[in-house]
């Protein structure tokens, strides 16, 4: 062992020595003991407590914040939230699906519909508006799946 352990135990016999280790072993309890008792069985006690009851809750606080909460909900129904978008190739001529039909709509089935045909000569663009996920112009096989693509999200969302 060490210098310093030598030099303390040096005159000591073994029977010594062990009851040295034991009366140190014994103090270390007691004072563990004695910290539980006065420090540490307090402080949990008094945190159990508050667990127990809970903390305190300002009710007018929580009915502002329930208040707040439905009139943000209430406004975000009128967002647009649910896309649909589709590319395909309008022209058998020209790939890279260049065209697409594009529609967003509301919590109440309620925006636009967006279509871009392109071809070699020229692009065109075309607007419908969507009214309760309907419209009132006929629409082309991509412009309503971009439609069913909106709806399906919405439905989604409903459940």
């Amino acid at each position: 062992m060490s210098d310093a352990w030598s030099s303390l135990t040096g005159g000591m016999g073994a029977a010594a020595i062990v009851f040295v280790i034991i009366i140190s072993a014994a103090c270390s309890i007691v004072v563990v003991a004695i910290y539980h008792w006065a420090v540490a069985r307090p402080r949990l006690q008094s945190a159990g407590d508050s667990e127990k009851t809970g903390p305190a809750i300002d009710t007018r606080s929580l009915e502002d914040l329930r208040n707040r909460t439905a009139a943000l909900e209430a406004a975000t129904v009128g967002a647009l939230q649910h896309v649909g978008f589709v590319r395909f190739n309008a022209f058998a001529d020209v790939g890279s699906e260049l065209s697409y039909a594009l529609a967003a709509v509301d919590g109440r089935g309620n925006g636009f519909l967006i279509s871009s045909i392109y071809s070699r000569e020229e692009v065109r663009s075309y607007a419908k508006a969507i009214r309760e996920f309907a419209t009132d112009k006929d629409l082309s096989a991509e412009e309503r799946q971009a439609l069913d693509i909106a709806v399906s999200q919405a439905k989604r969302r409903r459940v």
